[in-house]
Formats: structure tokens, sequence, C-alpha cells
């Protein structure tokens, strides 16, 4: 996704909701846009937040505080594979 495409979909949803409920409105902006909440749909949920232009994403954490104090820490991943 491109950063214009980011930004105009975040702002599109701003218009109608909490953007807060699935982008991190209190973590420090990459690429221009605010990172998105991710959950883990297990027995042992973890979350992250992750740019949706760039890839950086967090560390899984237990709980969505410890998620966005990583993120405004700069406490990212090193490398990252995509399977698909």
């Amino acid at each position: 996704m491109t950063q214009e495409e980011a930004a105009a979909k975040q702002v599109e949803i701003s218009k109608n909701y909490d953007l807060s409920f699935w982008y991190g409105t209190g973590c420090d902006r990459c690429c221009g846009v605010f990172p998105k909440f991710m959950t883990t749909d297990t027995m042992n949920p973890m979350c992250w937040y992750e740019c949706e232009v760039c890839g950086k994403r967090t560390e899984p954490q237990p709980m969505p505080w410890l998620a966005k104090a990583a993120w405004n820490k700069g406490q990212f991943l090193e490398k990252q594979i995509r399977m698909f």
C-alpha cells in the first residue's frame, strides 16, 4: 500500500469511526501514517503495531500498552519474512 492510499484510508475511517480502534493514534507515525493495530486470534492472544506502508512492526506483546510502548521506543523486528 502506498503512503497516499494509507493516509486516505485513515482519513475515510476517521470520518465515521474512532480511528484508535484500528490504528495506534498514540503511536509515533511511520511513513506519515499511524501504525495498524494487529492481533492474533488464539488462546494466548498477542498484539503488535505494523506500518501498512513499509511493513515495519513491533514484536508481539501480551498487552496493547506494551505494544504501544515498544513502537514509541523504536523496538522493531529486525528481519521479517512474508510467505504470501
